[in-house]
């Protein structure tokens, strides 16, 4: 294992995780981690707050086998030791944290997935725990250190899930699978195995051209909040564009709605609805990004730690719903390569607003904050080593861009090509003589 690290921790470019690449045809490992200093003001009572994070600190590995017709995905996440009181983003809430992002599940996925040729389709079934196909990526995989406040609409993480997936074309693929409705209740929770296959989701993915990818999914989840199940359903929708120039300084585009209706035992309850726009460009080793958002957030009570909420909630009642406004910048410099690592040096800044959506508002977070807007300020590095996954929560015939035709195929070129550069080296130090 020692002998083959270096070749498999491959240091690559910094945005490789945004520019829609391939996935990895073979076997590969990488580690990331973000160190930062955040302050946010104000973070409570009028005062700011200053505090330094070790956040995503992630390890993943893909593997293929057979020619591609065995793909395994994991990743891990030590979150729940580097920060275990979460992470400030005012107007972020889920799994008992708000206006701080919670710590992820130490195992964030471990999927496999076996995939063939069926009369020139792809079709694939994955199992295991990971990100549901619903939604869009992963934020982890994302531009932006900080997560936006739509975690919980847009995306379903960490979940035992079963999957199948069909590429009919190479501009086509259809996805669905089953899995259980309970949030994680902490770092290190298991999922209640019992209530396995109680939710569904299903998505649609097009390519009409090559930069660009357009999905539409929905899925229903039984009880998230509630692990005994017997809490309030939720039914999301989802619709996203995604766009990847081959050149040019601007490098990707990405537009999101969603919405989420909660409704008990078949009775409409409440809806949040969700918009996102984000982009990056660059120029030479320098990137430049903007992200805008719009969401909508229950307000429930909180507990002494004026960051978390009761988990599971105490009734099914809410103080009230606001609405967030978010917008994002970030100038960042990619760091000459040394040995097999990479790193980002970054500045990121963050104004979110808050505003009631229903009257009375009952809990208003501006009488916590102390305001109805704060500033973060984040100035931190992004290290790491190795080849982290273009995209994440995609398995089997899901995974991949246009005019992928399979990993058997990608396996085989890429074998190709590393014999032809062995050719090339021989042959210019003159071993092939």
């Amino acid at each position: 294992m020692v002998a083959i690290l270096p070749s498999l921790l491959q240091a690559q470019p910094i945005w490789h995780m945004m520019h829609g690449a391939p996935r990895p045809s073979r076997d590969s490992v990488s580690v990331m981690a973000t160190m930062m200093g955040t302050r946010v003001s104000p973070a409570m009572l009028g005062r700011a707050r200053t505090e330094l994070l070790l956040t995503q600190p992630m390890a993943m590995w893909r593997g293929v086998r057979f020619g591609g017709r065995m793909q395994f995905a994991a990743m891990l996440n030590a979150e729940r030791w580097t920060m275990p009181d979460g992470e400030p983003v005012a107007g972020i809430w889920g799994e008992g944290f708000i206006d701080r992002r919670h710590p992820h599940t130490v195992v964030h996925e471990v999927m496999l997935a076996g995939e063939r040729r069926m009369r020139g389709a792809r079709v694939s079934l994955a199992a295991g725990k990971g990100v549901v196909p619903f939604g869009t990526d992963d934020p982890m995989a994302r531009p932006f250190t900080k997560y936006p406040a739509n975690h919980h609409f847009s995306q379903v993480l960490e979940r035992i899930q079963l999957v199948s997936a069909i590429r009919v074309t190479s501009h086509v693929a259809l996805e669905g699978g089953v899995f259980n409705g309970d949030d994680p209740a902490g770092p290190t929770a298991q999922p209640r195995w019992r209530r396995f296959a109680d939710s569904r989701a299903a998505r649609l993915t097009l390519w009409p051209v090559p930069q660009l990818e357009v999905q539409g999914s929905a899925a229903f989840v039984r009880s998230p909040e509630f692990v005994t199940g017997v809490g309030f359903d939720q039914h999301k929708s989802s619709a996203s564009a995604r766009w990847t120039p081959m050149s040019g300084a601007l490098r990707y585009v990405l537009v999101e709605w969603a919405r989420t209706g909660e409704s008990y035992r078949d009775r409409d309850i409440i809806a949040y609805g969700t918009g996102l726009a984000e982009g990056v460009a660059m120029r030479g080793r320098w990137s430049a990004a903007i992200r805008l958002e719009r969401t909508s957030r229950p307000e429930e009570e909180r507990l002494i730690d004026q960051f978390r909420t009761a988990r599971p909630p105490t009734d099914f009642t809410i103080k009230g719903v606001t609405r967030w406004h978010l917008a994002t910048g970030q100038l960042a410099a990619s760091l000459p390569t040394a040995a097999h690592l990479h790193g980002t040096v970054f500045v990121e800044a963050t104004r979110a607003t808050s505003t009631p959506l229903l009257t009375p508002v009952l809990l208003d977070p501006s009488d916590v904050i102390g305001a109805n807007s704060a500033w973060h300020l984040s100035i931190g590095m992004r290290i790491g080593a190795g080849t982290m996954a273009a995209r994440v929560g995609r398995y089997g015939a899901g995974a991949g861009g246009p005019g992928t035709h399979g990993v058997r195929a990608e396996h085989r070129h890429d074998r190709a090509m590393d014999h032809d550069q062995a050719d090339k080296s021989m042959t210019s130090s003159g071993a092939g003589r």
